[in-house]
């Protein structure tokens, strides 16, 4: 219970950092494109973890292994298309409404589950029909007919790839450190964002130093520490709780976008954010509940 217990706090503390992180990454946009930016950070990233990696192994005599190298690999694939709708939709959406529409991936995880044979609960499908209401006020201003803006629709391709990076840690980190998964993932992600960067952006590397603050944030504390604390703490907590705290970001999110750049949201806008994260809770509610009987014992 106590183990559990740490690992959900590192993975709130995880989420405070996340959801701000979405109004960093806002102001970032304004001075650099979205494969520059996402590989400069993962590249920071992985200068940060890849050397601790490297001290870890040596210390506990068990270097990467070449069959550690693959679930690294595709781990960084599924974040680098996860970062890239994300950052490519939050200039537009903005930094709350961004988070909101991020974190429709706990719902998405455990309806998810049934493609690997688990219990899917009759609440997990109730908190689906919550959230397409949510993302309908979310999305589509006052008066007008049904229409998504490229931007949320990025967002929202973003969240599937959160869920497709949720149920791939869940699956790798029960065999694999998690500073091995951080380190390959962050150097394959940080690769593949430098190659798409060059093919299809012009990388200005004064506007990189323009943005060190944002960079350093995203890849240091956002990226670095949040990518290995989500490791840690899923590792400790069960994939519905780890996703359940994790769901805190989309109000963190709120929140930076109000403390950092001033954004307001309409009635309806919040309207949706409430039933959006309602959904969320009840996403989660028939894993919690059995959760509280199984006596908090990490699965």
């Amino acid at each position: 219970m106590k183990t559990e217990i740490k690992a959900a706090l590192i993975l709130l503390f995880a989420s405070v950092i996340w959801g701000f992180a979405m109004a960093v990454q806002r102001i970032a946009g304004n001075y650099l494109q979205p494969m520059t930016f996402n590989a400069c950070r993962f590249t920071l990233a992985a200068a940060v973890i890849l050397p601790i990696t490297f001290f870890e192994s040596r210390k506990n005599n068990a270097p990467i292994k070449k069959n550690e190298l693959l679930p690294g690999v595709l781990l960084g694939l599924a974040l680098f298309l996860s970062a890239l709708f994300q950052q490519i939709g939050v200039g537009e959406s903005g930094a709350g409404k961004a988070g909101f529409l991020t974190a429709l991936y706990v719902v998405l995880v455990p309806v998810c589950g049934i493609f690997f044979k688990k219990k899917t609960r009759f609440t997990t499908w109730l908190a689906l029909l919550l959230a397409l209401p949510a993302l309908y006020l979310l999305c589509v201003p006052k008066g007008e007919k049904f229409y998504l803006a490229p931007s949320d629709a990025a967002v929202l391709l973003g969240s599937v790839g959160w869920t497709a990076h949720i149920l791939l840690t869940d699956t790798f980190v029960k065999r694999i450190s998690p500073l091995k998964l951080c380190g390959v993932q962050f150097a394959s992600a940080a690769l593949f964002n430098w190659i798409g960067a060059a093919l299809t952006e012009t990388i200005a590397f004064e506007n990189i130093i323009a943005t060190l603050l944002p960079i350093a944030y995203c890849g240091v504390l956002s990226t670095g520490f949040g990518f290995v604390a989500q490791g840690i703490g899923q590792k400790g907590c069960r994939p519905a709780l780890a996703s359940l705290i994790m769901s805190m970001e989309a109000v963190f999110s709120l929140l930076g976008g109000v403390i950092l750049l001033g954004e307001r949201l309409s009635a309806r806008a919040l309207a949706g954010c409430a039933l959006m994260f309602l959904a969320l809770l009840l996403a989660q509610a028939g894993e919690l509940a059995g959760l509280k009987k199984a006596g908090g014992k990490a699965g």
